[in-house]
């Protein structure tokens, strides 16, 4: 009976979006719709038709839908349901109609909006995207947009109404959106040499020796064979630790620190918040992707990973770096990084500047603050 209703006038409104019937809906599609009608500004449930072509009159307008494709339709009212947060009540309902395989997708109890993306599952259903359907229009929005539809308590994604007031800056002033720093020297890197001097096996292990402290085990033994097999590993690894050594020089020893601090100048302690950096990608200057530690540091990859260095992706024209934040308590600071981020300066980027964006997110990625900051290169000290 209630299909039938629905289809005695299929037109699509802030409660009806008639499916087109002649190809099948993805599910990224059926996320945004579900979201959109849940969210809309209406009462009672609301539906998704299929099988029905609006623009026909009457009994002509039943295309239906095929048995396959119906069943993939009850099967995607369930993971759906997973896919979005708070909870809605999915239930699909069908019938024949002039012979016609026809159904609705009925999304209920959209009371405790608002209705969000729960999860990352692609670039366009990141996690909390939300759009509302208001009549033909389906548009995506920010679920603050839509707090005054319901209270805190009712949609349990906000703890406040209000986005946190949080300042980024250098140092532990507020105000400081500039520094300084001096492009390191780096004109004498390890085995600088070497590399040119190592002409025969017998004479790598004496100049790994004039050069640093420690050598490996690995080295030494193989530094005592003379077949064909042996001495090519013992090359390989002579490479490795060259290239080990000078990695660490240039994106650790030299390499300049920067870390940044987070304030928050609200009266509410805020948690879940998360801060994104953009630096643009020019020569003379690089970011460590992770912590590039000596060959002969003995560490494990677990120990280097719990020193929290953040997450870096290298792009074809900037250097993005993520960092998930701890608590603040009002009036309180925090690093944005458990281990600073490292910058490898090149001479080049003397008497140069860069500028960094900032982006702070809040619950669900909910953009709550974006910003510059600035880093003047000054001239290598003698």
């Amino acid at each position: 009976m209630l299909l039938k209703q629905l289809l005695q006038q299929p037109q699509t409104s802030s409660k009806l979006f008639v499916c087109d019937p002649f190809r099948e809906p993805d599910h990224e599609e059926l996320v945004k719709e579900v979201i959109g009608l849940a969210n809309a500004d209406v009462d009672g449930p609301r539906y998704i038709l299929f099988g029905v072509n609006a623009g026909a009159m009457e009994g002509s307008g039943y295309v239906g839908i095929a048995d396959s494709a119906m069943a993939d339709l009850k099967k995607a009212h369930r993971l759906l349901s997973a896919m979005i947060e708070p909870v809605l009540h999915l239930a699909f309902i069908y019938d024949k109609i002039n012979s016609k395989l026809v159904g609705a997708l009925e999304i209920d109890g959209c009371d405790e909006g608002p209705y969000v993306v729960g999860q990352d599952f692609s670039e366009e259903l990141s996690r909390g995207r939300c759009w509302i359907r208001e009549g033909h229009e389906l548009r995506a929005v920010h679920q603050s947009d839509l707090a005054s539809k319901s209270t805190p308590e009712a949609s349990g994604l906000h703890k406040l109404i209000e986005p946190p007031q949080l300042t980024v800056s250098f140092n532990d002033q507020a105000d400081c959106k500039q520094i300084e720093l001096t492009v390191p020297d780096t004109s004498d890197p390890p085995f600088g040499g070497e590399k040119q001097r190592v002409k025969k096996p017998t004479t790598l292990t004496q100049t790994i020796k004039n050069v640093v402290e420690t050598v490996t085990v690995q080295i030494l033994r193989l530094g005592k064979t003379h077949n064909a097999t042996a001495s090519t590993d013992m090359f390989r690894e002579t490479q490795t630790i060259f290239a080990g050594a000078a990695d660490h020089y240039y994106f650790e020893e030299k390499a300049l620190q920067l870390n940044l601090t987070v304030c928050n100048e609200g009266k509410e302690s805020v948690e879940d918040v998360s801060i994104e950096l953009g630096f643009p990608r020019i020569p003379d200057f690089e970011i460590a992707d992770h912590l590039y530690l000596s060959p002969f540091d003995k560490r494990s990859s677990n120990e280097i990973k719990n020193l929290g260095y953040p997450d870096v992706d290298v792009l074809a024209k900037a250097i993005l770096v993520r960092s998930s934040l701890d608590g603040l308590s009002p009036g309180c600071s925090v690093q944005a990084f458990r281990c600073p981020l490292r910058m490898a300066v090149g001479p080049n980027m003397q008497k140069k500047k860069i500028a960094i964006n900032y982006t702070l997110r809040w619950q669900n990625k909910e953009v709550i603050g974006q910003g510059r900051l600035k880093i003047l290169f000054g001239k290598t000290a003698a």
